[in-house]
């Protein structure tokens, strides 16, 4: 399972989400701890991965747990409102639009990140239905964490409004390069409203989102 960092039982004296969240207090780069209830004694999972409110396990394996608390959690997360995603064509089978938002971010990028392909003449893009028009002040993206100098985020503008071609809807953000392993953070100081999100850089630039967080 990526990003674990450690799993163990807990001693049964021990109040569950007490003793799994003072262990991740003293673990570097812990931002997520789960549990899962048991008679025979409380199971404690302890993650360097970057979650949302909507992820309710690990998508590799299946697993599930009863409770988690992540560190990447915010009360105005709208992003779970996404009824549809899409995206320019793909680098690997398992790099789709969806990833950008499944709730779940970790240093292996390969599946759990949307990954677009380069084209020649046809720009790289990632699009997100928001189900309705909302109003959203702030996206914070996270490119990559695996380490690589190489970020494929690069001359992306970010637009928000209600056409549903795209064409047209107003400039959220604009941004140069992302760095890998560090989380990207627009703000606007007037809320935008909108129901149709999209990323798009160059034409011969790969374009590789790992998570997506959007703020109302």
């Amino acid at each position: 399972m990526d990003c674990i960092l450690n799993q163990f039982t807990l001693p049964p004296n021990i109040p569950a989400v007490h003793g799994c969240a003072s262990i991740c207090l003293i673990t570097n780069s812990c931002r997520l701890y789960c549990l899962r209830l048991k008679f025979t004694g409380n199971e404690c999972s302890i993650f360097s991965a970057l979650v949302t409110q909507k992820w309710n396990g690990d998508p590799a394996s299946s697993v599930t747990f009863d409770v988690c608390y992540s560190t990447w959690y915010h009360s105005n997360d709208i992003t779970h409102f996404v009824s549809q995603t899409s995206g320019s064509t793909i680098y690997e089978p398992y790099t789709t639009s969806d990833k950008a938002v499944d709730g779940f971010s970790c240093k292996s990028f390969h599946h759990y990140c949307f990954h677009s392909d380069a084209r020649e003449t046809d720009p790289s893009w990632w699009r997100a239905d928001l189900g309705a028009p909302r109003s959203v002040t702030r996206i914070m993206v996270f490119p990559r964490n695996d380490g690589s100098p190489v970020t494929h985020y690069s001359n992306v503008v970010i637009t928000l409004g209600n056409s549903p071609v795209y064409t047209g809807n107003p400039q959220f953000a604009q941004t140069g390069t992302g760095a890998t392993g560090q989380m990207m953070d627009f703000t606007v100081t007037t809320p935008m409203i909108g129901r149709y999100l999209e990323f798009k850089t160059d034409a011969t630039l790969y374009l590789l989102i790992c998570e997506v967080k959007i703020i109302s």
